[in-house]
């Protein structure tokens, strides 16, 4: 429960900080009658709000957090303005293990703004993994909240943190005492059309 809190704050100020951004704009206006020769100045400071409105409808991304023990690749596609749903792939990276993980993501936009803000996002996934005559395989169920933005036209970025109950199956006792409830954190980064 410590990872959640630690984690929290700086979701949360992500969150507050990629959302709206404001533009201040001071003028200074001088007129002059041409009729009379008198000057006029007039001061004007106005404060806009900008929100970036791109329609964005398919998402690429990786982890790079992952890296250190798998390569990974997942897609996400906006189905509605207030639903994307996804998918991806992952290979190790150690040398000498073998194996592959799929994962299923359907994402909940509060906002109607489809991969765009606040999201929350249960998941599933398959993973197996051997290692000379030994194999196991695990499956997981999840749930995400998380935050998606885009800093750049079509630079996309994304953090969230959430739960993951995984269940193993495998010939060796020391696989399986890895079944149970795991915290999960996610960076995403990738491109966006």
């Amino acid at each position: 429960m410590q990872f959640f809190r630690h984690a929290l704050i700086p979701l949360l100020f992500l969150c507050t900080v990629s959302c709206v951004a404001q533009v201040v704009t001071t003028e200074t206006k001088t007129s002059r009658d041409s009729a009379t020769g008198k000057t006029t100045t007039t001061y004007a400071t106005t404060v806009a709000t900008s929100e970036d409105i791109t329609p964005r409808r398919n998402m690429l991304v990786i982890n790079p957090l992952k890296f250190f023990l798998f390569y990974n690749l997942s897609y996400f596609r906006a189905v509605s303005p207030a639903v994307a749903v996804g998918g991806g792939v992952q290979f190790p990276t150690i040398s000498g293990l073998g194996g592959f993980g799929v994962n299923a993501e359907t994402r909940f936009y509060p906002s109607e703004r489809a991969l765009r803000g606040f999201y929350a996002a249960p998941n599933v996934s398959y993973n197996t993994l051997s290692i000379d005559d030994e194999s196991a395989s695990a499956y997981s169920i999840g749930i995400l909240i998380g935050w998606q933005w885009f800093p750049g036209d079509d630079f996309a970025m994304g953090l969230g943190i959430g739960v993951d109950y995984y269940k193993g199956s495998s010939d060796n006792e020391d696989f399986l005492k890895y079944d149970g409830t795991t915290p999960a954190l996610r960076f995403d980064i990738g491109y966006a059309w």
